[in-house]
């Protein structure tokens, strides 16, 4: 039998291809490539067809010149000077349009309104921010359950409305030291709070439903047998609250401004008097001496 002969060159393109698989990023640049390498070959010829034709003309003006006779050389060298002229090349693109539509227009000068938009936009929100403080309203529970983070009061009191801010009174320090030196719960127990609702109707609603119920909650839980005291403050807004607890730190740094300065003239009058004390004393000693 006769055996077909098997080119190499063939079979190794088509592994090397079978190998490498397909992969759309390569291909689409290979496709880009190969379509930027045909606009320039294009240009090229069509450059390519205007030197011809520029060299063809110049090769018949230059026969011409040798026919035409001696008495009618300037006729020919000014003919010939108008044809040697390079021709302006335009570009093919905007052939259809007129020469006038192809000048840039001139840009209208911008305005520079960023000013005056962050100044409305600033009015807006102040205006906006105005109102959300009016429409609020706030409750105050008399008594947080033991060891309750604003977190989870803030997870069961979300049903009832959209909340703003929470703040809930701490227990004094000496307090916690105490407990924690006998062996107790080490985590912050809170005494009292408010709580801001974002609207003044879900706070009186959450007020009136949720005061001396259960928390409940899942049962077996560690709040569910707990009891909420809570009661809605008419024409209470946070302002106030921040108003009274600025009031009562000023009021306690006064008193410790005045502890602090009354201990130091205690002070001060103490050492007069030892200094005082110890000048009789001395003075004294001297008098029964000489004696």
């Amino acid at each position: 039998m006769v055996t077909r002969k098997r080119n190499e060159f063939l079979e190794a393109e088509s592994s090397e291809d079978e190998d490498q698989g397909y992969d759309s990023e390569a291909a689409e640049e290979s496709r880009g490539t190969a379509l930027a390498g045909r606009a320039p070959k294009r240009q090229k010829t069509e450059s390519g067809d205007d030197s011809d034709a520029l060299s063809d003309s110049g090769e018949q003006v230059d026969g011409q010149d040798d026919i035409i006779k001696p008495g009618t050389k300037a006729k020919s060298k000014s003919k010939s000077q108008r044809t040697t002229k390079k021709p302006q090349t335009s570009d093919l693109r905007f052939a259809h349009f007129p020469p006038e539509s192809l000048s840039p227009e001139p840009e209208a000068p911008e305005h520079d309104d960023n000013g005056a938009d962050d100044a409305l936009s600033t009015s807006k929100k102040q205006s906006a921010t105005k109102k959300s403080k009016h429409r609020s309203g706030v409750i105050y529970l008399s008594r947080i359950p033991p060891f309750m983070k604003p977190t989870t009061l803030r997870t069961l009191l979300t049903p009832h409305g959209a909340l703003n801010r929470i703040f809930l009174t701490p227990e004094p320090a000496i307090s916690h030291r105490q407990r924690t030196s006998r062996g107790g719960n080490k985590k912050t127990l809170y005494l009292d709070g408010w709580v801001e609702f974002v609207s003044k109707r879900d706070a009186k609603a959450c007020a009136a439903t949720l005061n001396a119920q259960p928390i409940g909650g899942k049962k077996g839980g560690y709040y569910y047998d707990d009891v909420w005291n809570m009661k809605y403050l008419k024409g209470f807004k946070w302002r106030h609250l921040t108003e009274q607890i600025a009031n009562e730190n000023a009021e306690r740094a006064a008193r410790m401004r005045a502890e602090v300065s009354r201990a130091r003239r205690e002070d001060r009058e103490f050492v007069r008097n030892v200094e005082r004390g110890k000048v009789v004393e001395t003075k004294e000693r001297k008098k029964r001496a000489r004696r």
